[in-house]
């Protein structure tokens, strides 16, 4: 009779054979009971433990999907990682009380993004410096978001508002230049110059700039008259400049 490692690795090796979805769902049933174990230790609030276990189940399919026995950890070690850290984003995403900064955002969602695509594309866990080459940063920068990315992450469980470390921004600077893109610093510049603007302000420069509504689309949605919105644009645009020099 197998144990059941043995019955989990006769699982895998039928799955990286055949890459078949009942082999992957499978695997998945096999492990929700770590889903249901880590989902727990996240939870404050009994309302919220389904949706932390569906946030979790996404993890532990990306864990099935992506894992190599070259990464040289026990599965359960390496879904428990992935497990963790989608929830982890989940709840980040969930506590706008932190206030984290829009910049911050930008850049977190461009490293998850970046290790996406190099764990599906290298069938690993991508390395620091492959994960800085991906983003056109240097590997000081990844490091710097991690540490940012931990210091929120606690903060959200903790029920602290407030990150005690400030960031590092020298160390969040592009490598290279690339066409039609802003450089990391002057990215940071930008969105922490529109977080200073009242709310209206910002919802305006959002709509116009980044959703590319015209003035008369954001009058109507917003309520106002056109000439009103026209006015708001330029003061709004006035701030930024001021802000930037």
């Amino acid at each position: 009779m197998h144990d059941r490692s043995d019955e989990a690795g006769a699982a895998f090796a039928e799955y990286w054979a055949t890459r078949s979805r009942k082999s992957r769902d499978d695997l998945v049933v096999r492990f929700m009971p770590l889903v249901r174990q880590i989902a727990t230790q996240f939870v404050r609030t009994s309302g919220s433990r389904d949706d932390l276990e569906q946030v979790g189940y996404l993890g532990l399919i990306k864990s099935v999907e992506r894992f190599d026995p070259a990464f040289g950890v026990p599965f359960e070690a390496y879904a428990r990682t992935v497990i963790a850290g989608e929830i982890s984003h989940y709840l980040r995403d969930l506590a706008p009380i932190l206030r984290v900064p829009r910049w911050y955002r930008t850049l977190n969602r461009r490293m998850h993004e970046a290790h996406d695509r190099l764990s599906s594309s290298l069938h690993r866990e991508p390395t620091i410096e492959e994960l800085a080459d991906a983003m056109n940063v240097d590997p000081d920068g990844v490091r710097e978001i991690l540490r940012l990315r931990d210091a929120y992450n606690l903060a959200s469980l903790s029920d602290d508002a407030h990150v005690a470390s400030a960031a590092r921004y020298d160390a969040l600077r592009s490598k290279r230049a690339l066409s039609f893109q802003l450089p990391v610093e002057d990215r940071i510049a930008l969105d922490r110059a529109i977080d200073r603007l009242a709310e209206v302000e910002r919802s305006l420069i959002q709509l116009f700039f980044y959703k590319d509504l015209t003035q008369t689309e954001i009058a109507r949605r917003l309520g106002f008259s056109q000439k009103h919105i026209s006015r708001l644009l330029a003061q709004s645009l006035r701030k930024l400049k001021e802000d930037l020099r």
